[in-house]
């Protein structure tokens, strides 16, 4: 039985410039107990598509064709019958949670309101209802009182999860739900997905730009480009095997760990050839301090970027790597530790700081938030020349537009954000780092939000950088696709602490630390599967030994015996592991001691 049908769908937004087609003639079907996967670059019609079924498209735009759910005409309804068929029908995950839901009003509240407004139950029943749901998405339900705010990305997709079946729908609409989530919380919605499409009988509707994601996720996928499907099928033969030129592009942009297809970066440039240090975190430790609680975001890491170096920094949210960049970048003064450029420990005198930030930049996560909507591209890229009062502003200008792919510069300089793509913004605020010359580049999840193919012209970028100009960076992520892309090295940590580092190669084919090989695991082309159980331990209550024996699956299956007494009582110390590697477990090293 098909749960929704579209036939020859069209979507047309009317705007001052002209009609706009975002979706043309596109008819497919979704079963009951099947998941339908939807991928494609932003722009191609995917999330116009997926708001379609609910009649959730703005004013302005025009609808044509056919859309059944459940039988029924979708298009034809009356507004009464459609505010019927919300929520108890069909409902939609949206993209961004922290958006979607009301930070004013506690999480039980807006999880019963649906329930309450359909007539489905009494305030005091929904409430009760509400305590099940949040249970059946992995959440206590004590969390029914807690506000946004006090909720992590992965508990807040959560939360939209648990609305989205308040009313027993029959189809789940999700919209891109694990974007910028790290890899084992994305595993957890998405398993928790799965679950549900099997446990209840539901059709899960899932859009993504990830393609190994939804061929991990969906029995069956369509491709969309330029508003148009061009191609259908078993999601894992389009991985596998794709037809279509585009679905083939989509495929090739999506790296995947241990192949090395995907392996872009060569050596490193020449420029450092002397193996020096260039940026390092020498016992650095972070914590911030409240009336009653202290935090150790970042807990005596040692890290070190060499010239012409790229390393990644990867672990999950919440564990101190952007607390641990902005140390480097002398944002944060660390509360122990030093941080040094070119040998030499950082001061943090005005001047000291001024100078240090010409050679060391920051790239930072959302380009749409860094960059000011009232300024233009130019006047984005100069400002760091004006702070720091250097000559030929224009020169710098372009030139940095150029080397960050902007090209010609003179097309940009008068442009404002709004009217530049994903990928061309980012590039705007590279040029922006760019424009001082710097030495060390900083990047903060730099392609965290963009669609796979303009992901790749960014990480290209980012290596053509460090073989022209000889730029280090330290690449902070969540991704580990994007450090085996890359990277020279890596670096693992975990709730404040460095768990495990070394060359790409050996940490990400050959990991030796439990967490490693946990993240790795959950990877969409894995295997054999280690899903962690909740979220990184509060930091206000770090357990006593080492950080992660209470998630541990090695201590949890009894294979370190031997070491099981020091894993709960003593932190591990980072120590040499395979050539140029480090590995802080007591396991590991119990098992290399003769």
């Amino acid at each position: 039985m098909s749960l929704l049908v579209v036939r020859d769908l069209f979507v047309t937004y009317r705007s001052a410039a002209g009609d706009v087609p975002a979706v043309r003639g596109v008819s497919l079907s979704l079963a009951v107990g099947e998941a339908l996967g939807i991928a494609g670059e932003s722009g191609s019609g995917k999330s116009t598509l997926a708001l379609a079924p609910l009649r959730l498209l703005p004013r302005e735009a025009r609808v044509g064709g056919q859309i059944l759910l459940g039988g029924e005409d979708v298009t034809a309804m009356t507004w009464g019958r459609l505010r019927a068929v919300r929520w108890t029908a069909a409902s939609v995950v949206f993209q961004g949670a922290q958006h979607a839901l009301n930070p004013v009003r506690t999480i039980g509240d807006q999880i019963a309101e649906p329930i309450v407004a359909h007539g489905l139950a009494a305030p005091k029943e929904a409430r009760r209802r509400t305590a099940g749901l949040l249970e059946r998405v992995g959440l206590p339900a004590w969390r029914a009182k807690s506000h946004v705010h006090e909720l992590s990305g992965g508990q807040r997709q959560r939360v939209m999860i648990a609305m989205a079946l308040a009313c027993s729908p029959r189809l789940i609409i999700a919209d891109e739900p694990t974007t910028a989530l790290d890899v084992m919380i994305q595993a957890q919605i998405l398993d928790l997905l799965r679950g549900l499409v099997a446990e209840r009988s539901l059709g899960l509707l899932l859009i993504s730009h990830d393609l190994p994601v939804l061929a991990a996720t969906c029995d069956r996928l369509a491709i969309m480009y330029t508003g148009q499907v061009v191609e259908t099928g078993p999601a894992r033969d389009l991985l596998t095997h794709p037809r279509h030129p585009y679905t083939a592009a989509l495929t090739a942009a999506s790296p995947r760990v241990g192949d090395p297809a995907s392996r872009r970066t060569p050596a490193p440039c020449s420029t450092g050839g002397d193996g020096m240090t260039v940026l390092e975190a020498r016992g650095v430790r972070v914590e911030f301090r409240g009336r009653r609680r202290r935090v150790r975001a970042v807990d005596g890491v040692d890290l070190a970027v060499g010239a012409g170096e790229i390393v990644a920094l990867v672990g999950e949210s919440g564990c101190g790597k952007t607390t641990l960049a902005r140390a480097l970048l002398g944002l944060v003064r660390p509360s122990g530790g030093v941080v040094a450029y070119g040998g030499t420990p950082l001061a943090y005198s005005s001047r000291a700081l001024r100078a240090y930030r010409r050679e060391v930049q920051l790239v930072p996560q959302d380009p749409a938030g860094a960059l000011n909507p009232r300024h233009t591209v130019y006047e984005a890229v100069a400002e760091g020349p004006r702070v720091h009062r250097l000559p030929d502003e224009r020169d710098r200008v372009v030139t940095a537009l150029a080397r960050a792919g902007l090209r010609p510069p003179g097309r940009f300089l008068d442009r404002y954000p709004h009217e530049l793509s994903g990928g061309q913004r980012q590039r705007v605020v590279i040029a922006g780092a760019l424009a001082l010359e710097p030495k060390v580049l900083v990047a903060d999840e730099p392609v965290a939000s963009l669609d796979a193919p303009v992901r790749g012209e960014i990480l290209a970028l980012l290596l053509r950088l460090r073989a022209e100009l000889g730029l280090s960076a330290l690449v902070v992520t969540h991704d580990l696709g994007l450090a085996w892309n890359i990277a020279d090295r890596v670096a693992v940590m975990y709730l404040g602490r460095i768990v495990e580092s070394g060359p790409v190669e050996q940490v990400l084919t050959a990991p030796s630390h439990p967490y490693t090989r946990a993240l790795l695991s959950v990877l969409p082309e894995s295997q054999d599967r280690t899903i962690l159980t909740g979220e990184p331990p509060d930091p206000t209550q770090i357990p006593d030994g080492c950080p992660f024996h209470p998630r541990c699956p090695t201590l949890a299956t009894g294979e370190a015996t031997e070491a099981a007494d020091a894993c709960r009582t003593r932190p591990p110390a980072l120590l040499p592991f395979a050539p140029d590697s480090q590995v802080a477990c007591h396991a590991v090293a119990s098992a290399r001691r003769p």
